[in-house]
């Protein structure tokens, strides 16, 4: 136990005397209200907010630590996991207003393994108890029913699984702890802690997707010599590189010296306006920084002539993955990320409860791109898009463009994409979210990953697939080439990816990686015949 028993006495009778003063000095005084509001949005605010009312009212907490110091919370976690070893004395007079604040707590929990058990069974529920719980064996072993069973999760379930890991790869430390071993072996360095959290990550992969015999095969089934020589939770294959030499554009040299933003004319900015502006407190998650969503007129980034020729190639082993190299020039890439750096990125900072980590993430700019712009680019990609999935006719782009900076530090950990609806804008000029047909509803199921420059080291786009070994992840990089998409499923679709935005590894100088993110659209209903 972490408390003697003299210290929780002398507690005890701290809070029963504060209690009874409490009690007495409520029976004469009236009742009086204080509200104080902490700021989220300021960084230098404590987050939460926390309104007292005097008075049978019950006061709004939303830290825990407002209401439970963090001492009291170990001494009663302690408390129950002495009394569940001697489950003889729960059943004590005693423990009589216990078993009653347990079963008023476990009727409120809506959480992890408490919630889940009265879920007649359903795995999805309980696994997502054992995540929420971080009860990471329980978590496998029910994956792998789910997997025995022949079930899968919906959409939903799978993508908040894989939130709710927050995965950390560790490839830019395993790649650098290899470097210092002279390029020898795989460089582990992570901790048990990490390797536990990769090997759910794993299973829950293993009940989406098939498995990668790939590398196996490669090494003519030689198992001693794929895991021997590639030991750890995650092996880190051949990086995709089509760049086949050619040469890469200093573009953050010129971002960082003003030439690039100064040679966009403020005619081309003024050809921008500000659609739609999202406060900080109204997105999800809320967030220091508000969303602000950036509109173009028609022919604002100018097309090249002639347009470069367009090539589709499909990865070796990763399936569905397509990279359309050349999609765009050098030009078209650096007029986007010259207007957008003038016009100004927003940095992206959730808010976050006291204590929890946070990660370093993009600075954004919100484009929604002219149609002029979209049908162009659609035009050079469309016959490498498939026509129809599952009966379901491809419609073109999502109009909303992320564009993101990403400096070395910044990661966007490995996540599944989700789906979008068609972004559009009214006639009176104002933001629609979903612009399709109310009769003919649409969604994307692939995501649209346009490179804008390649000049850095790492930030390759790594995509994982479960290998031969149980509780092994294969990792396949992708290097960005200046002006190629890569392009791979999402949404309700079978094979959807598991990826991560690996980190630009930091140089002498610094560097940067701009990309932008959006979808093809296709329609929810699969035509019928």
């Amino acid at each position: 136990m972490a408390k003697s028993k003299a210290k929780r006495k002398a507690q005890s009778n701290t809070t029963s005397t504060a209690a009874k003063k409490q009690k007495t000095a409520g029976a004469n005084t009236t009742t009086t209200t204080t509200t104080t509001t902490l700021d989220p949005s300021n960084p230098d605010s404590p987050i939460g907010s926390l309104s007292l009312t005097g008075g049978s009212t019950p006061y709004e907490v939303k830290n825990l630590a407002t209401l439970v110091p963090e001492e009291d919370l170990e001494i009663t976690v302690d408390t129950l996991r002495l009394l569940a070893d001697n489950a003889s004395l729960i059943k004590s007079k005693g423990c009589k207003d216990l078993r009653a604040a347990v079963f008023a707590f476990r009727q409120a929990c809506t959480t992890g393994a408490v919630s889940a058990a009265d879920a007649n069974g359903n795995l999805t529920s309980r696994i997502s108890g054992a995540l929420a719980d971080q009860n990471w064996v329980d978590a496998r072993i029910l994956l792998a029913e789910m997997r025995i069973r022949g079930q899968k999760p919906k959409l939903g379930a799978l993508c908040r699984w894989v939130r709710d890991l927050d995965v950390i790869s560790g490839l830019a430390e395993q790649r650098e702890a290899a470097v210092g071993r002279g390029g020898e072996g795989q460089g582990e360095t992570r901790t048990q802690a990490q390797r536990d959290v990769l090997q759910v990550l794993d299973a829950i992969l293993r009940v989406i997707g098939p498995v990668d015999y790939s590398a196996a095969a490669v090494n003519n089934n030689n198992d001693d010599d794929d895991d021997n020589a590639h030991s750890g939770p995650m092996i880190l294959r051949q990086a995709w590189d089509l760049r086949e030499g050619r040469e890469r554009t200093q573009v953050y040299d010129s971002v960082l010296d003003g030439t690039l933003p100064a040679s966009v004319p403020d005619t081309t900015t003024a050809r921008f306006r500000i659609l739609d502006t999202t406060p900080g407190l109204e997105r999800k998650p809320p967030n220091h920084h508000p969303a602000i969503l950036h509109a173009s007129q028609d022919h604002t980034i100018r097309f090249s002539e002639p347009a470069p020729t367009t090539t589709c190639h499909a990865h070796p082993v990763v399936p569905n993955l397509r990279v359309m190299r050349d999609a765009l020039t050098a030009d078209e890439c650096l007029q986007i990320i010259g207007v957008a750096e003038k016009i100004g990125f927003t940095p992206d900072a959730p808010i976050r409860a006291e204590g929890e980590e946070a990660s370093i993430l993009a600075h954004n700019f919100y484009w929604m791109a002219d149609e002029a712009f979209c049908g162009g680019l659609w035009k050079r990609v469309e016959k490498y898009v498939p026509a129809s999935v599952g009966g379901r006719a491809v419609r073109g782009l999502n109009r909303r463009f992320r564009v993101y900076r990403y400096v070395p530090g910044a990661e966007y950990r490995a996540h599944i994409d989700g789906a979008w609806p068609p972004s559009g804008i009214s006639s009176d000029d104002k933001y629609i979210y979903d612009a399709s047909p109310p009769e003919a509803k649409q969604s994307s199921l692939f995501t649209f990953l346009i490179y804008l420059n390649d000049e850095f080291e790492g930030g390759e786009t790594t995509y994982f697939l479960p290998g031969t070994r149980e509780g092994t992840l294969n990792a396949y990089p992708l290097k960005p080439i200046q002006g190629s998409i890569a392009l791979f499923p999402h949404g309700e679709v079978d094979g959807n990816l598991l990826h991560e935005g690996t980190g630009v590894r930091k140089e002498e100088k610094p560097t940067a990686k701009y990309v932008i993110r959006t979808d093809v659209e296709y329609d929810v209903d699969p035509q019928t015949v």
